[in-house]
């Protein structure tokens, strides 16, 4: 794999900033006591959630909004805590497009948006 984020079959170009976290995920049962002591219920530990930002022109763009446009997908990506590549089922969070830059037609983008596994 050479592209550090595929979805599907589409390899994205490479992103500007790029951030994994692996989270937990804790039921509703888990609460502090009033001493302050944590009763913790974790469901499921080492969930992933990317944060990424490319500058890219107008075709990247859409490109790239298009591929995380489905309600899930597969995504394959760089891990850095393991230095693997796995592949799991995804959906977009928050997408924020900003021009950067506008000039005789030509537009420059920065796009942020979050991964986050299933």
């Amino acid at each position: 794999m050479s592209a550090i984020i595929t979805i599907g079959s589409t390899e994205l170009p490479a992103p500007v900033e790029y951030t994994v976290t692996l989270q937990d995920i804790d039921s509703e049962n888990t609460r502090r006591t009033e001493a302050g002591i944590l009763t913790r219920d974790r469901v499921r530990a080492g969930v992933y959630k990317i944060q990424a930002t490319w500058k890219v022109n107008k075709t990247d763009l859409k490109k790239i909004t298009d591929a995380v446009s489905p309600a899930k997908f597969s995504v394959t990506f760089f891990d850095p805590t393991t230095s693997s590549n796995p592949t799991k089922d995804m959906y977009v969070g928050d997408r924020t497009a900003r021009l950067i830059h506008l000039e005789s037609g030509q537009s420059l983008w920065e796009l942020s948006l979050s991964l986050i596994e299933y």
